[in-house]
């Protein structure tokens, strides 16, 4: 599968609750780690989104979730990018449900963010590299289509 931010390695694990040890707590593999420190302007120049789309295609999920909210964060949670954000964080997080057998939760996320997706997909073909309706059809797999040409 391609990596579109392979100067930077994965999690030794990757982070599932009352399996692992918190990634943020001392010894967990993100304590003391700063994420992400300047607004995605340009998506295929911004490390830190590469890395996130990177970690939520390898099912790292939680951590994509925490790299994409801080992303969010940096946008100040509003806007276009930022509500696009916001959906991915909430597909993050839906995954990371599931994977937790926890399929109701994890549907709920999903439903959420697709429609944000939706909204989103009345003004916009592509955000950040990825097109909304491939996201829309397929959240199991984020592929930068700009990146792939």
């Amino acid at each position: 599968m391609k990596r579109y931010n392979p100067d930077k390695d994965f999690p030794p694990y990757a982070f599932v609750p009352g399996k692992h040890p918190h990634p943020e707590k001392e010894n967990g593999h993100m304590f003391g780690v700063e994420v992400a420190s300047e607004k995605l302007q340009e998506f295929q120049d911004c490390p830190a989104y590469l890395y996130a789309i990177d970690l939520y295609n390898f099912g790292y999920y939680w951590e994509a979730h925490v790299w994409l909210e801080c992303l969010w964060h940096l946008e100040k949670r509003t806007g276009d990018t930022a509500d696009f954000l916001k959906a991915l964080i909430k597909i993050s997080a839906g995954k990371l449900k599931i994977k937790m057998n926890q399929e109701e939760i994890g549907q709920t996320h999903i439903e959420r963010a697709l429609g944000l997706l939706t909204d989103l997909s009345q003004r916009h073909e592509v955000i950040a590299g990825l097109e909304l309706y491939q996201v829309m059809d397929n959240y199991d797999l984020l592929v930068l289509g700009y990146l792939e040409g």
